[in-house]
């Protein structure tokens, strides 16, 4: 890449140290992903960035990260390895019957994990959004923003989610039912008694000859039956709601909650994003210039690094977290998993790669083609090092900077790549509108609430896939925490099932599988937006660079 002039605005890379030049009031320009970014020792401030909405703080630089696929490779293996080593180890506890009470030490570890990634992902899901928004919402005084720029992003996440719902559909089937249900349970077998049975006419029914007949009297031998008491209870599976207008509102008292921290506390995912989106917008009408400083949009940037930090902390630790929840699921294999729950995770797994295999190689090339007029396969061949760099990395945000320089080098104008790539990140994930769906049949299957599904359920099933787009966090681990929420939402009275804990287990190539989707879509938005729009969108664009 060659070296950009500073007059073209802001980058977001920096050269490597043979060509580091810095003018005097001019920005850091990095154009090598090799080499860790340069930075002196003290921060400081330029005029045009104080309070500004012009910065795209998602792709900043935090101090140890460096761009190459090296780390992410290494990560993976140690995930691998991690996952090798839980299940040896799992298989021995398993084989040596070690105590229950033992077995929920093994799993502590990575269900602390588990809690501790759900408390960080919500609120970076919320100050991302907001931050998101405020830069849109900014970018779009000066009509860069538009509907016309919203809708492909609309569209390719309506498709997957339709996609995603349909295939659970199919495959619903496929998905075999628990006999451990939630649904039913029965009492204790009581002993056989006698009964017997008055007929109308005062005689007794009887048993003669393989046939009954009113009779016999009621000391007949004939006329005694032997009973044995079945009975069953059916728990209450069934949502608050009665039908689907009393469904739709409370979807609406969810999307519009009366307490935000009520929702935090709950981790109400949609609640917390369309917030955060008004939010966003009412932080950017505070100020009345673009040089005027933004408190607010500042505390959220701050706040919006600092989780993102503790999450990268975090995640150093998922080897060793994977490892306990593989140990834990399978040392408890026989008290939690039927012999089928890996065939089942096979079925899950095929199924989802038909869907995405459909979206990305058939339905997203369709837009893009019928969009530009143009084969989209050639541009999407510039991307693969991003591809790659997504599926190591399992996060949309990480991938970034190296999707927009992917698209830089496709000849795709700087301006659209820098506001269409950080847009979509976070409020566009077509990977997890395919998921979601699937997931949710799969786990009310193995639950033994396969047969809970009703009309009501279903449309919740699909508006919230949808909405789960924009409500999951970018991040790896992001769809767990909002799957919980999804469960919530479709079977209130019920707690999680164990099952969980073998997606979670599975998530490790789940989540790499929705996050090259995810930038695939966002990819094929960019080469249509890059179509639809004039000098005018570029000149303006790059003002807010």
């Amino acid at each position: 890449m060659q070296h950009k002039s500073a007059s073209s605005g802001i980058l977001l890379y920096e050269t490597t140290a043979s060509t580091f030049r810095t003018p005097s009031g001019s920005p850091e320009i990095r154009t090598d992903f090799t080499q860790e970014a340069r930075r002196p020792r003290l921060p400081t401030v330029k005029a045009e960035s104080v309070g500004s909405d012009r910065d795209y703080p998602i792709l900043d630089d935090h101090p140890a990260t460096t761009m190459d696929v090296r780390p992410s490779i290494v990560s993976s293996c140690a995930i691998l390895a991690g996952a090798f080593v839980g299940v040896g180890v799992g298989l021995a506890l398993y084989f040596l019957h070690v105590g229950p009470e033992w077995l929920k030490l093994v799993g502590l570890p990575g269900s602390l994990f588990i809690r501790a990634l759900q408390c960080l992902v919500v609120p970076l899901v919320f100050c991302v959004t907001a931050v998101v928004v405020a830069q849109m919402a900014a970018i779009g005084r000066s009509t860069i923003l538009r509907w016309q720029t919203i809708l492909p992003f609309a569209l390719t996440s309506i498709l997957a989610a339709a996609q995603g719902f349909g295939l659970a559909l199919a495959f619903k089937s496929w998905f075999q039912t628990s006999a451990g249900s939630y649904a039913t349970t029965s009492t204790a077998s009581a002993s056989p008694f006698n009964l017997t049975m008055q007929c109308a006419n005062g005689l007794y029914l009887v048993a003669t000859n393989g046939s009954l007949s009113c009779a016999g009297s009621g000391s007949d031998a004939a006329a005694l039956f032997a009973a044995t008491n079945q009975t069953q209870t059916t728990a209450n599976t069934s949502l608050d709601v009665g039908n689907l207008i009393a469904l739709l509102v409370q979807l609406g008292n969810i999307l519009v909650p009366v307490n935000i921290f009520t929702s935090f506390t709950n981790g109400a995912m949609l609640s917390i994003v369309v917030f955060a989106v008004v939010l966003g917008v009412a932080a950017v009408s505070i100020t009345t210039t673009a040089d005027e400083p933004n408190h607010i949009l500042d505390l959220l940037r701050q706040f919006r690094d600092l989780f993102s930090r503790m999450l990268h902390a975090l995640l150093f630790l998922t080897p060793a977290a994977v490892a306990f929840l593989l140990a834990s699921s399978i040392a408890n294999f026989d008290k939690h998993y039927s012999e089928d729950t890996v065939a089942q995770l096979g079925i899950l797994f095929v199924a989802l790669s038909i869907g995405m295999l459909c979206h990305s190689l058939i339905v997203l090339p369709l837009i893009v083609l019928v969009a530009t007029r143009c084969n989209p396969f050639p541009y999407f061949q510039h991307c693969i090092p991003a591809y790659l760099f997504a599926f190591g990395s399992a996060s949309s945000l990480a991938t970034l900077p190296v999707a927009i320089e992917c698209i830089e080098r496709a000849k795709i104008g700087r301006s659209i790549a820098h506001i269409a790539m950080p847009f979509g990140a976070p409020l566009n994930l077509n990977g997890a509108a395919l998921y979601y769906p699937l997931a949710m049949v799969y786990l009310t299957n193995l639950a033994g609430l396969g047969d809970e599904w009703t009309p009501s359920r279903y449309v919740v099933l699909f508006l919230a896939g949808w909405i789960g787009c924009a409500a999951t966090a970018p991040v790896p681990g992001g769809a767990i925490t909002y799957l919980v929420s999804l469960w919530k939402m479709c079977f209130p009275e019920m707690p999680t099932h164990f099952s969980f804990a073998a997606l979670i287990a599975a998530d490790f190539i789940f989540d790499r599988m929705c996050t090259v989707v995810n930038l695939h879509a966002n990819i094929a938005v960019t080469r249509i937006l890059a179509d639809q729009v004039d000098e005018t969108f570029e000149v303006q664009a790059a003002h807010h660079l």
